[in-house]
């Protein structure tokens, strides 16, 4: 027979359902984790065989049951975790320099942009440690080119266009500096110098055309007055005489010391000459060193600034290298002292809001050890981490809504979203928790620091049948009301009910959906002794993880 039940009792009942009800909804706000097919009937009836002998004198505990029909309503499935809000990004100004603080025009509260100047130090000794960077970059600069002027002195080249005439060096020499190379004549052009009468050499002036006729040959060849001398000479028998200087073009024949004679405006030379290369030169070593190799040899046409033999120099070849290492070592020591003075202006790394300023104008700076001279917070959002249970991990997906509340704010509801699911596990006393980072971006007036309690919402279902958590006990079972039921206290099954296997799905921390086995409006059982045992069980402290 079912138990039958006073006014005294009902209102024991009643009395133990709200305390149980207010009991779940306290542990909503309180757990960590979501509570699956985990209710007070399940502590109740284990609860009781296992802490009845240490409950001695606290007094017996009530077995009655109440009943609670099976009904429809939506069901959110959350899982809760708590944490403090940070703001979307912080940063920490410190010096990295020593000096006298010139400028700080900002104060807490202000907005500020990226790279906006907040701090500007005095930078008169860097700014002398780069001049000096500088002036040693020129002077190893210097060397460098002095160097390079030695390696280009190892190959003594032809000054002028023309023909090696002599080469005064073979291949093995060992020469010094200021040895003869070789002697390299211009013949492309010739030149012919030919005394007129001074008389006739009035007429004749530069540029004039000339006919140059060769003595050997009579052949005659074209000209130009290159000069005319103002000096006035006497020749055989009185004759005065002036020089005058023709260059002639070389077609290929004319070779030095040739004789000629010339005609210039119908007026004949006085004497014959002999031609000169245009030019002429001698070539000699800037360097000491062995013959390498030849180049050139005698005969050879050769072209302005033409090699014509390379020295070795093994000495000079490792100047070039340590004045290089030179050069390389003094830019490297500028790059640094500019990069140190980029240093005195210290800009904002973000865009945010001054909560903190520790240095002002004045104040001077000990690299290292002045310690934090402001912080900005980046309030674009603020965020959250919760830890979050290994068993309700695979739950979280980004994107999902978070329900927010704070306990400065009490009474206030603010809305999150998962923006992170970490996979960077942690233990703690056997229990693994995963991060899972929240943005919260219309905080309004939540802070950072602020301590909050968020609830990430799984799943929500519509018209779902359910019963409350506490009366599915494990094997997935109820009590279902049932004035003939005689019960099986074998089984635990008090008189006025029957046991009935249950289908369950979704769950909140309060209900629980019924699949199959119970039919809405069924009445099932709830023990009241459950409110009571979890008081006493508390009381005495869990015996793990909530």
């Amino acid at each position: 027979m079912a138990e039958i039940k006073t006014p005294e009792t009902v209102d024991k009942d009643r009395a133990a359902q709200e305390q149980l009800e207010q009991m779940m909804a306290a542990s909503k706000k309180k757990s960590r984790r979501r509570k699956l097919l985990i209710g007070a009937a399940v502590l109740a009836a284990a609860g009781w065989f296992i802490l009845r002998p240490m409950l001695g004198g606290k007094g017996p505990v009530d077995t009655g049951y109440m009943n609670y029909a099976a009904e429809r309503r939506d069901l959110t499935v959350t899982i809760s975790g708590s944490g403090a809000l940070t703001p979307a990004d912080s940063y920490n100004i410190i010096g990295l320099v020593s000096g006298d603080v010139l400028q700080a025009d900002f104060e807490e509260g202000d907005l500020v942009q990226k790279d906006e100047l907040l701090y500007r130090i005095d930078s008169s000794d860097v700014e002398k440690n780069i001049e000096q960077a500088e002036l040693s970059l020129q002077s190893a600069g210097l060397s460098y080119q002095a160097a390079l002027d030695g390696v280009d002195n190892l190959s003594p080249k032809s000054h002028v266009a023309g023909s090696v005439t002599r080469l005064y060096v073979e291949q093995g020499d060992e020469i010094n500096m200021g040895a003869p190379i070789a002697d390299i004549s211009d013949t492309d052009t010739m030149t012919l110098k030919v005394n007129f009468h001074a008389s006739d050499a009035e007429r004749i002036s530069a540029g004039q055309t000339a006919a140059v006729i060769m003595t050997e040959t009579g052949e005659r060849l074209a000209g130009s007055v290159v000069s005319v001398s103002a000096v006035t000479t006497v020749g055989v028998g009185g004759t005065q005489l002036r020089q005058v200087e023709l260059s002639v073009r070389n077609p290929g024949g004319i070779s030095a010391g040739a004789s000629a004679a010339a005609e210039i405006g119908g007026d004949y030379c006085a004497q014959s000459g002999l031609f000169e290369p245009n030019a002429a030169t001698t070539v000699f070593s800037t360097a000491s060193g062995t013959v390498e190799r030849l180049s050139v040899h005698e005969g050879d046409r050769v072209q302005k600034d033409q090699v014509l033999c390379t020295l070795s120099g093994d000495a000079v070849r490792r100047q070039v290298e340590s004045a290089q290492l030179g050069v390389r070592s003094s830019q490297l020591a500028l790059d640094n002292a500019r990069d140190l003075l980029d240093n005195y202006e210290i800009r904002s790394p973000i865009a945010g809001t001054i909560v903190e300023k520790n240095v002002k104008v004045g104040d001077k700076l000990d690299a290292g050890r002045t310690g934090v001279m402001a912080v900005i917070y980046d309030m674009t959002y603020l965020k959250l981490t919760l830890d979050i249970d290994e068993l309700d991990i695979g739950s979280i997906r980004v994107g999902q809504e978070v329900s927010i509340e704070a306990d400065a704010l009490p009474g206030r509801a603010f809305t999150g979203v998962v923006d992170r699911v970490g996979v960077n596990g942690a233990v703690a006393a056997g229990v693994t928790t995963y991060p899972v980072k929240v943005l919260v971006r219309d905080y309004q007036e939540l802070l950072p620091g602020m301590n909050v309690t968020a609830e990430v919402l799984i799943e929500e279902a519509r018209d779902v049948l359910t019963v409350p958590i506490s009366a599915v006990s494990r094997g997935s079972t109820v009590l279902i009301a049932d004035e003939t039921g005689k019960g099986d206290p074998d089984k635990g099954v008090p008189a006025g009910y029957r046991l009935q296997e249950v289908e369950t799905g979704r769950s909140s921390d309060e209900y629980i959906e019924i699949l199959s086995g119970v039919a809405e409006g069924e009445q099932v059982g709830v023990s009241t002794a459950t409110t009571s045992l979890i008081e006493q069980m508390i009381s005495i402290g869990p015996a793990g993880r909530e």
